[in-house]
């Protein structure tokens, strides 16, 4: 099993440090446009997340209303893993916390990927970043956020936050709910959460030879046609996502 993970570690390490490189080539090509640059960063993105499932021994399994998935998603949030798994469905963008910026190789690889980073600690950044968010899809480019602010224990879904659901409600832009799910016997290890330490953790999931991860896209959500404030209308879409993605979440098991 220590050669597994040994081995399973050198692959992670050596195609993200393609990717890192990758990564830099297509900025530079790609720096004249903006909208180029994101739709070649998100491509990128996709790719070295398949490799990562690849590598990990991750299958996704896909149900519900995969045609329906739009340029706004949401979904529940459990593990890193989740990342992985969301990216490799296809070319997107992920909104992350700032400290992920900071993280050796998975920071500038986040950085040349496109991500947005969000500084929880200061409402400037939050309007900075939907600004950042909107662009993006006006590229063509599919944003993932996680609304639960954090990572939760896998078995149950924490309440959303309704900040980053002022983009699709002032926009009119559909939110496509999604749910993330691992096996029972499996989340306990899967689920990172709760001060759980990285490298620890990372290294005792090498060993996992297999792991299925369900994804359930559920109908996309829109803005109220009655006449409501842009406030009530970014709750109101924040409380029709996260049912949605409670009920995916059943489904997918």
């Amino acid at each position: 099993m220590t050669v597994l993970r040994a081995y399973r570690l050198l692959l992670l390490l050596a195609v993200s440090l393609f990717f890192l490189a990758a990564g830099v080539v297509v900025n530079l090509a790609a720096a004249a446009s903006e909208g180029g640059r994101a739709r070649a960063c998100a491509i990128c993105t996709m790719m070295w997340a398949r490799a990562m499932c690849l590598i990990l021994g991750i299958r996704v399994r896909k149900g519900g209303a995969q045609s329906e998935l739009g340029g706004f998603v949401v979904c529940n949030h459990s593990s890193y893993l989740d990342i992985l798994v969301m990216g490799s469905v296809r070319p997107s963008s992920f909104l992350a916390k700032k400290e992920v910026r900071g993280w050796p190789l998975v920071g500038w690889l986040a950085i040349l990927g496109g991500t947005l980073f969000i500084n929880r600690e200061h409402k400037k950044s939050a309007i900075g970043a939907m600004g950042a968010i909107g662009r993006k899809i006006d590229h063509g480019v599919m944003v993932v956020i996680f609304p639960e602010g954090t990572t939760s224990d896998g078995k149950s879904i924490r309440m959303f936050k309704s900040t980053f659901f002022s983009v699709p409600a002032r926009r009119n832009i559909p939110v496509t709910p999604v749910s993330i799910r691992y096996p029972s016997e499996l989340i306990g290890t899967v689920a990172w959460y709760g001060g759980k330490k990285l490298m620890p953790h990372l290294w005792h999931l090498l060993g996992i030879r297999r792991i299925e991860a369900s994804l359930y896209f559920n109908p996309p959500v829109s803005r109220p046609v009655a006449d409501i404030s842009a406030v009530d209308a970014r709750k109101q879409l924040c409380a029709q996502a996260y049912e949605s993605v409670v009920q995916g979440f059943g489904a997918a098991g």
